[in-house]
């Protein structure tokens, strides 16, 4: 391990509650959550078997943020929910622009929207292989949010120009894995000492028809109703698929010794980071959650820590009948010594603003960064009846005030992609 510290300095993070990680932290520790009915747009009510979503509510954005030229720009909205937050992050750790002229930006974003219309409009009129003439006579039909517009790395592209950034600018794309990705890559390299400061985070939005109906023909999303708004219920026996959300994170990473120089406060540290491939199959993660536990175990080993040091687990946990159960089989066996995963608290975030996708790893190690501040566990939702084969401390229907002085903050992806993080309560003396 390198001796070289890495703190956060700066976050922010937009959901469905809200434009500020401080709504988010006050609401979830209330034991809220922002689904709410949902169908995609032009279609009648109810026609899509989808009906509940975790969407951004544009009513909320406040004041300071209207202005903000991501709402004027030709962008889809998941650049535009990821260039607002990566500013949030940036005015709430101090950065000048000087100080970021050499800071590197990393971010997942996920795939650009597929826009069904856009595809037809490529078509010549008798259904054949368009012409370039007929091509250039209707570009200015094709949407501006649409993915023959958008390319996957536009928001980090905007985001390294706004911020006046000069260092590397990395796209991250691994699905659900992708946010944590940015963070852990971040991470690195300001340790192997490429850069002290670093943009790091994702924001998604999947919230269209083409990709929710993807989402829901795999068999990942829900489509339950007799649940209504409370059906994103992580490790309960009735869990039936993920609920989906929008918005993202983005987070500031700094060595320590720069951070301390410009007089800055960290919220926590970031102490290591793992990553695996389950190698299994594209839309299922192993069953006995092999993958998943490699890459806790290899976040751990880089950190210098022993599964026994850890405290809290902020879980992937997706409400998939999958996921859940090989989660949970992932952390005994990780921490199967003396049964060290019996005095784990294990929180699951998605029960309460969705999944985020590309961008889901990102308000999950704020909330992470969070708890070790403060700590305090942000609850599970909707728990209600436990899955017998998940059988942890899952924090249910309330939050927990108890000590977090190391946590890790697992994110699992489509195709077996596995991150964890691992962070802990930011010490002036180091752990």
């Amino acid at each position: 391990m390198s001796a070289t510290r890495i703190v956060i300095t700066g976050m922010g993070a937009v959901t469905g509650f809200g434009f500020e990680w401080q709504t988010l932290w006050e609401k979830m520790l209330g034991a809220e959550h922002c689904v709410r009915p949902w169908q995609p747009q032009d279609l009648h009510e109810n026609e899509f078997p989808v009906r509940y979503a975790a969407p951004v509510d544009m009513t909320l954005l406040p004041g300071h943020l209207q202005n903000h030229p991501a709402w004027t720009r030709l962008l889809e909205k998941r650049s535009r929910f990821g260039w607002v937050v990566a500013t949030q992050a940036v005015a709430d750790s101090g950065l000048n622009p000087e100080q970021l002229r050499e800071a590197a930006v990393l971010c997942a974003s996920g795939a650009p929207q597929h826009m069904l219309a856009d595809m037809l409009l490529t078509q010549a009129p008798d259904g054949n292989a368009p012409d370039w003439q007929h091509l250039m006579a209707r570009a200015t039909e094709v949407s501006a949010e649409g993915s023959l517009r958008q390319a996957n790395d536009r928001l980090a592209r905007v985001i390294a120009d706004d911020l006046g950034c000069e260092g590397p600018v990395i796209n991250i794309s691994s699905a659900c894995a992708g946010a944590s990705q940015a963070i852990g890559n971040a991470f690195q390299m300001i340790r192997r000492g490429e850069v002290n400061v670093a943009v790091a985070g994702g924001a998604d939005s999947v919230l269209n028809l083409d990709t929710m109906a993807a989402l829901y023909l795999l068999g990942a999303a829900s489509g339950e109703q007799r649940w209504g708004a409370d059906l994103c219920r992580p490790f309960d026996r009735d869990r039936s698929g993920l609920i989906a959300g929008e918005g993202g994170g983005f987070v500031v990473l700094e060595s320590l010794e720069h951070a301390l120089a410009r007089g800055a406060t960290p919220y926590a540290e970031v102490l290591g980071y793992g990553s695996s491939l389950d190698a299994y199959k594209v839309t299922a993660p192993q069953p006995e959650g092999r993958g998943a536990a490699l890459a806790m175990q290899a976040a751990l080993d880089d950190a210098g820590l022993q599964p026994q040091q850890i405290d809290l687990i902020n879980a992937h946990g997706t409400s998939t009948p999958l996921n859940d159960v090989a989660e949970t089989l992932a952390i005994k066996q990780v921490f199967a010594q003396h049964k060290h995963y019996q005095a784990l608290a294990v929180s699951a975030n998605k029960s309460q603003f969705g999944h985020l996708i590309a961008a889901a790893g990102a308000p999950e190690c704020i909330v992470t960064a969070l708890a070790c501040l403060n700590d305090l566990v942000t609850p599970t939702e909707n728990l209600h009846e436990a899955d017998e084969r998940c059988d942890l401390d899952y924090c249910a229907g309330q939050a927990v005030s108890r000590r977090v002085d190391y946590a890790l903050s697992n994110s699992f992806g489509f195709g077996g992609l596995n991150t964890s993080l691992a962070l802990g309560k930011y010490r002036e003396h180091g752990q």
